[in-house]
């Protein structure tokens, strides 16, 4: 009786809380990285597992806007041609004089500005987020071909805006130190804020909020906002580490995005998931990938694989929702 009392105060601490939600997810990470470790040691280097988090952070921040806007219930397709188009307006304020960090911060109003857009076609528009998005994502590539003729913008080597993607601080990248704020700020909106909880509330049963007082539109647009602001800030970092804007860059970002999302526990559905499971999600994308890499897989099966996640993290997600 006393180890049942014990094992049940346990799974009610804030460790067993967290091992219920995530432990799978650790243990599958774990397991692959000791199976490639095996197969090609050189996966466990510090240099490796570093670049590892960093190559993998455009995906991690995307992830965290579309976890935004899968909690509301929608969808968001247009973060790949976002990112592009982001990538293209940082390259071209450098090119044109402005400085680097007001270049960024234009580049992330632009995002959010185009995560607005979405949203108020979605809330206001009546049109459903799939078509919506998918619609925004042929605009924001046409553009972003447009602006030079398809060619790339270099963002010349000396330029100070390319330490934001590629500087550090007390030895701690820059990409790192963006990832955790970026996190700890999305964590605090939808733990701590009214907008937070009207976002989940919104995604679990849209009528039901409306009769609660919630402002469904408003919301709607909050979270795809949120998802352009985050978007747009990856394609920052990615023109600064590709030293260029590429107009043609980052065409599979929102399929990993939805990926990480929903690996990490968020529901397909809406109403239920966090950033927690996004970081979790994320790491197991990219160490998924990574192990591929190392083990030589082609690129077509690289594909086929991620392809087949996606439709596995679905299925789980509709049983543990149904059970």
């Amino acid at each position: 009786m006393n180890q049942e009392i014990t094992k049940s105060q346990f799974k009610n601490t804030m460790f067993g809380k967290f091992l219920k939600s995530y432990g799978g997810l650790i243990v599958v990470i774990l397991a692959m990285m000791v199976f490639t470790t095996i197969i090609n040691p050189v996966f466990l280097t510090g240099s490796n597992l570093l670049q590892l988090l960093i190559n993998n952070n455009t995906i991690f921040l995307a992830g965290l806007g579309m976890t935004f806007v899968i909690i509301s219930g929608g969808i968001d397709l247009s973060q790949g041609a976002l990112a592009a188009f982001a990538t293209m307006v940082l390259a071209m304020l450098v090119q044109a004089g402005v400085p680097g960090w007001i270049a960024i911060l234009l580049t992330i109003a632009a995002g959010g500005l185009v995560g607005i857009v979405n949203g108020l076609i979605v809330a206001y528009g009546k049109i459903h987020s799939f078509i919506a998005t998918l619609g925004m994502t042929t605009i924001l590539r046409g553009i972003a071909i447009a602006f030079n003729s398809g060619y790339p913008v270099s963002i010349a080597s000396e330029s100070d805006v390319l330490q934001f993607g590629n500087g550090n601080v007390l030895g701690v990248s820059n990409v790192l130190i963006i990832a955790i704020a970026a996190f700890v700020i999305c964590w605090f909106i939808l733990n701590k804020t009214n907008v937070g909880r009207d976002v989940f509330a919104v995604g679990g049963n849209a009528e039901a909020a409306r009769f609660s007082g919630i402002s469904v539109p408003k919301t709607t647009v909050f979270a795809f906002g949120m998802s352009g602001l985050l978007t747009a800030l990856a394609g920052a970092i990615m023109a600064t580490r590709m030293y260029s804007g590429v107009p043609s860059c980052a065409t599979a970002l929102e399929t990993d995005a939805i990926t990480a999302v929903i690996i990490g526990g968020t529901s397909f559905t809406g109403g239920d998931g966090n950033v927690t499971g996004t970081v979790f999600g994320t790491i197991l994308l990219a160490v998924l990938i990574n192990c591929m890499v190392i083990l030589g897989i082609s690129e077509w099966l690289q594909n086929v694989i991620s392809g087949a996640i996606i439709i596995i993290a679905v299925v789980w997600d509709r049983i543990r929702h149904k059970g």
